[in-house]
């Protein structure tokens, strides 16, 4: 049983489902975490199974009330929409009741506009964020996958030095980078002297890729907190498949769609495993996983993940999931290190950017 986390207010949560959640403290903050949080890229429109507002706003009510208090954002996904609509929803819900944070540094789905790592326009974007979640500070400000900077240093010794003037201001309380390449964290924290208080890995706790394991001891020297996200792998581990834009391999994909027709045919959701796995393997010291919901019948499937876990007939299918689609899989081969970053200097160059 759970000890109440500082967010947790008495008549306005739903105690008995509180107590059901265990909660984690981000790196050396003061911010106690729920296993799971709301992230944003669904409400923001990127994937597509998302409700009507109302059917939001009850999604975010009904998460927050039963002990979720981690919400994740960014003014990329959906270019602001995500924010907007997350501001519209939190206006019914006490500040106190949870942590939010969100990002800066990417901000469109353009390639030649996508990324401004510039003390000036991460000023300016950030005050378009609060005025979009309609708040006067976030707990957590995020350099938005700062991979695309290309240059460590200039993200160490420039861009993080910005952050620290947010957090000095009162308008955010803590820092924090998120980006794929987990390498790329090392080159930044080894170089920075901001201090830095988490990181946001996705897709690196997942069947395909469990490479985030090799990286704890890293962070824990570090001192800094972990967010795990994608425990689906942006939707390659689900019976629908992952999107259009999915950067995975053709060979990675394909493993992953047999896997998913195989659970399909027996009635079970490859995402809910996926999700289980993620959760119940979830390397420490993982503060939390971040999942996308936008419908009610989605949120109801990962908390029930998360308070009983999957059924007999689940359990069975993943240990044959697992044995026959994923006990060989490579991390080096399956991850998609460098493929999108490629693809930004490829766009750049064709356009003389």
């Amino acid at each position: 049983m759970s000890t109440f986390p500082p967010t947790f207010l008495p008549g306005w949560h739903t105690e008995e489902e509180v107590q059901k959640m265990t909660y984690m403290q981000l790196g050396k903050t003061d911010m106690m975490l729920s296993p799971v949080g709301l992230g944003g890229c669904v409400v923001g429109g990127v994937y597509p199974d998302k409700g009507d507002l109302e059917e939001i706003f009850k999604c975010v009510d009904v998460a927050l009330r039963s002990g979720v208090n981690y919400i994740d954002t960014s003014p990329f996904y959906g270019e602001g929409k995500s924010e907007e609509v997350l501001g519209q929803a939190l206006r019914r819900v006490p500040r106190h009741a949870y942590y939010i944070g969100t990002k800066v540094g990417r901000y469109s789905s353009d390639w030649e506009t996508a990324f401004d790592f510039s003390e000036e326009r991460i000023l300016a974007e950030f005050e378009k964020s609060l005025q979009r979640l309609q708040l006067s500070y976030v707990d957590l400000i995020q350099i938005h996958d700062f991979e695309f900077c290309q240059d460590p240093e200039r993200i160490a010794k420039q861009t993080l030095p910005v952050l620290e003037k947010i957090v000095k201001s009162g308008k955010a309380r803590y820092i924090g980078i998120t980006g794929y390449p987990l390498e790329e964290f090392h080159r930044v924290l080894d170089a920075t002297e901001t201090k830095v208080d988490a990181v946001l890995s996705y897709a690196r706790n997942i069947f395909v890729d469990t490479s985030l394991k090799e990286h704890i001891p890293y962070f824990e020297g570090k001192t800094v907190g972990i967010i795990n996200a994608s425990p689906t792998g942006m939707g390659l581990l689900t019976n629908n498949g992952p999107p259009t834009w999915h950067p995975a391999s053709a060979q990675v994909k394909a493993v992953c769609a047999t896997a998913g027709a195989y659970c399909a045919a027996r009635g079970v959701e490859l995402g809910k495993l996926s999700v289980h796995q993620n959760l119940h393997n979830q390397v420490q010291p993982v503060a939390t996983t971040l999942l996308g919901v936008g419908n009610m019948k989605i949120l109801k499937l990962n908390m029930d993940i998360v308070k009983y876990g999957l059924t007999q007939k689940e359990e069975e299918v993943l240990k044959e999931v697992l044995e026959k689609f994923f006990i060989d899989m490579d991390n080096k081969t399956s991850s998609w290190d460098e493929v999108e970053v490629n693809e930004y200097n490829k766009a750049l160059a064709n356009n003389n950017v």
